[in-house]
C-alpha cells in the first residue's frame, strides 16, 4: 500500500534532476499538471517535464520511497506528453489516491506559505531556509516563521430525516453544500459552529458531534467536520454568503459537492444512514 512520508525539512533544491523517476507536483494557477490513468490521476515523473525548463523545486516528501517535489510555473506548453493534462485543483482532489492527496495538499500549502512569507515580519529582511525543521528563518534577527493553518468548521445540520443544505454564492450554479466557516480569534470550535450557523441561516443547533477532518489547501484550511441537530428558528439564507438553502431528505438531494471533499463525504454518510434499503421483488414486508 502506497504511503506518503512528509520531508521534515522541506527546502528548494535541484536534487530532483538526479532522479528521473521523482514525482513532480506541478501547479499552474488554479490547475495541476497530472497524468490521467483511467479514472485516477497521478503525478508526472521528472523525466517527463523537460519541456518546462524547471530549475529548483521544493522537496515535499516520499511516496513509497519515491521522492516528491513541488513547483509553481507561470504556464504549461499546449503540447504535453501522452496522458498528461492540466486539471482544476478542486476537481483533481477527488481523483487522487489518499497518499497522493496528502502529498498534493502539503505541496500546495507550503508553496502558498513560502510565496506569502518571503520577508521577516519583524525586521523586513529576506527570509532563509531552516536547517532543521519546517520553518523560514530571518538571518538578521533570528525570528522563525512556521506554516499557518486556518481552522474551519463544516457542519451537517439535521432535523429528523432531513439535512440542511445551502448554495453559497461562490459555488457553481445549483450545487448545495453544508454550512461552513472559519474559526475566529478567541473562539472555541463549538462557539464558531453556533455563530456561523446563526449568522448564515438564523437557526440554533445543539448536540454537536465531531466526525472527521480534512486538509483543504484553498489556500491553507483545516476543515473540521461535525453534525448538529436543529433546535429552533426558521432557516433563511443570509443573502451575503448564502443565496439559497433548504431542508432535504436523503432520497431528494440537490446537486452536491464533487467527490474528494469532506462535504461530499458527510452528505454521503447522511444519505447512507437515511436511505431505506430496497426490498427485493416479490419479498413480503
Amino acid at each position: 500500500m502506497a504511503k506518503f512520508t512528509p520531508d521534515p525539512v522541506p527546502v528548494y533544491t535541484e536534487e530532483w534532476k538526479k532522479n528521473p523517476d521523482a514525482e513532480m507536483i506541478v501547479f499552474c494557477g488554479r490547475e495541476m499538471l497530472l497524468r490521467a490513468q483511467q479514472d485516477k490521476f497521478s503525478f508526472p515523473r521528472a523525466a517527463e517535464l523537460d519541456s518546462l525548463n524547471l530549475s529548483t523545486a521544493l522537496s515535499i516528501g516520499f511516496r513509497n520511497g519515491t521522492p516528491c517535489f513541488a513547483v509553481e510555473v507561470p504556464s504549461v506548453p499546449d503540447e504535453l506528453s501522452d496522458g498528461m493534462r492540466k486539471v482544476e485543483v478542486r476537481l483533481a482532489v477527488g481523483h487522487l489516491d489518499a497518499d497522493a492527496f496528502s502529498a498534493g495538499c502539503r505541496a500546495k500549502e507550503l508553496l502558498h506559505w513560502r510565496r506569502q512569507h518571503r520577508f521577516c515580519g519583524r525586521c523586513g529582511k529576506e527570509l532563509g531556509e531552516s536547517p532543521d525543521d519546517v520553518a523560514l528563518v530571518c538571518p538578521f534577527c533570528g525570528e522563525r516563521f512556521y506554516p499557518q493553518l486556518a481552522p474551519a468548521v463544516i457542519v451537517a445540520v439535521t432535523r429528523g430525516d432531513e439535512i440542511l443544505l445551502a448554495h453559497n454564492r461562490k459555488f457553481l450554479p445549483g450545487i448545495h453544500g453544508l454550512i461552513a466557516g472559519f474559526v475566529e480569534a478567541g473562539e472555541s470550535i463549538e462557539e464558531a459552529i453556533h455563530r456561523e450557523i446563526l449568522e448564515e441561516t438564523g437557526i440554533t443547533v445543539g448536540n454537536i458531534r465531531y466526525l472527521s477532518s480534512q486538509c483543504w489547501p484553498f489556500p491553507n484550511s483545516l476543515m473540521l467536520g461535525f453534525t448538529a441537530e436543529y433546535l429552533s428558528g426558521e432557516a433563511k439564507p443570509d443573502g451575503m454568503e448564502l443565496d439559497a438553502l433548504g431542508w432535504f431528505r436523503a432520497d431528494a438531494l440537490p446537486p452536491i459537492p464533487p467527490p474528494g471533499s469532506i462535504a461530499r463525504k458527510i452528505i454521503e454518510e447522511f444519505k447512507r444512514k437515511h436511505t431505506k434499503p430496497c426490498r427485493e421483488a416479490g419479498q413480503q414486508s
